[in-house]
């Protein structure tokens, strides 16, 4: 059986198979196939792949013969048209955003995956992409937030006088959330942090943090059965927006990492809300590609609003490549692990299984998700 592993076509420096990744997939059983330098940008060698038992290609024609094709992002149109009918496509699809995307996939016959999609369930979360990729964006962002920062983080006592240490706010709790706080704390920051989950309090002051959140009885229910946040009430939000706004005044660094699947991201940080920063003040947006958390973000760019320097960081663990495309690569092994039978090295899905219904996007020329129709 042949797997292909597509260089990424959109700048992205991450590659969905590592040369150690790869010899496990040899010892499935499978005929690993890696485009000429797909692992370049994360400084996986063409040799690195073919010593782990790979053959390198060079046309995206070629996978015409693919049995499973690989990829981080979406496959673009001329990469869907040279996929055969019934090929396996692994990667992340985004299908909210990309419905014109997932119809090619099912005009064509593909049976695609969006490992985003990955139940929150203790069985798959080796296979979590979402986790993986935002553990490292919420080290990234501190790293990055720092370097830009015309301060330093710890407090510093020297005969010339004491540093005060920086003020650090992080917007969301989740994995990324949860990273930039451990990293922040780590490097001697003060460090505070909100979401509408009241079950973050016990994890972020775990981490060293303060937490910062209305308390009431709308909170105790703001989290989804998955494990995701719910849209909040116009109420709460205008509670809490008072709350951010008197404690936001007064901080250095913010680092916005609230995403809500399949809408937009929530509006955090109001442009009056930056306007009240002090003048170097530093806002590291990581839902600038879905809306924004802040309303002066802009993805892909940095901009400086009244003095405070705004960040719409976008696609960030692509600058953190290599750690990045490691992980994310034993995340599609773990997943192809499931379709392989140990003893025949043949496909054998079960379509009942809850990791599989659950990311399954296309197949037999269906859409097998209403929402993404």
């Amino acid at each position: 059986m042949k797997i292909f592993v597509l260089k990424e076509t959109n700048s992205d420096a991450r590659v969905s198979a590592s040369p150690e990744t790869t010899k496990k997939l040899v010892e499935l059983g499978l005929d690993v196939n890696v485009q000429n330098e797909a692992g370049s940008g994360s400084n996986f060698s063409n040799d690195s792949y073919t010593a782990n038992g790979a053959k390198i290609f060079n046309n995206v024609s070629d996978i015409s013969s693919a049995d499973v094709v690989i990829k981080v992002n979406k496959p673009n149109e001329d990469e869907i048209a040279n996929m055969k009918e019934g090929t396996i496509l692994i990667s992340s699809l985004d299908p909210y955003n990309n419905k014109d995307v997932i119809k090619s996939l099912k005009e064509r016959g593909i049976t695609s995956f969006a490992m985003e999609l990955m139940p929150r369930i203790t069985r798959a979360q080796s296979m979590d992409i979402l986790s993986s990729q935002s553990n490292l964006a919420g080290y990234k962002a501190v790293i990055d937030a720092t370097y830009i920062f015309n301060k330093a983080l710890p407090m510093m006592m020297t005969a010339a006088g004491t540093i005060a240490p920086a003020k650090v706010m992080v917007f969301g709790a989740g994995v990324a959330g949860l990273q930039a706080i451990a990293t922040a704390k780590r490097l001697g920051a003060i460090v505070s942090a909100t979401d509408v989950r009241m079950a973050a309090k016990e994890q972020v002051e775990s981490l060293g943090g303060k937490f910062v959140m209305v308390e009431d009885d709308e909170a105790e229910d703001a989290e989804t059965s998955t494990g995701y946040a719910k849209e909040m009430s116009d109420d709460f939000k205008l509670k809490q927006a008072k709350l951010i706004s008197d404690t936001l005044a007064s901080q250095d660094i913010a680092i916005c990492t609230a995403l809500i699947p399949g809408k937009k991201a929530p509006r955090l940080i109001s442009r009056e809300q930056v306007n009240s920063m002090k003048p170097g003040s530093v806002i590291i947006d990581l839902a600038a590609e879905s809306g924004g958390n802040c309303e002066c973000s802009k993805p892909g760019e940095t901009i400086e609003e009244n003095g405070v320097i705004v960040v719409g960081a976008k696609n960030i663990t692509s600058t953190i490549s290599q750690d990045a495309s490691s992980l994310f690569s034993k995340n599609i092994l773990n997943f192809v692990n499931i379709l392989i039978d140990a003893e025949t090295k043949n496909l054998e899905i079960d379509w009942e299984d809850e990791i599989i219904k659950g990311i399954l996007i296309t197949k037999d020329k269906k859409i097998m998700n209403e929402e993404f129709v």
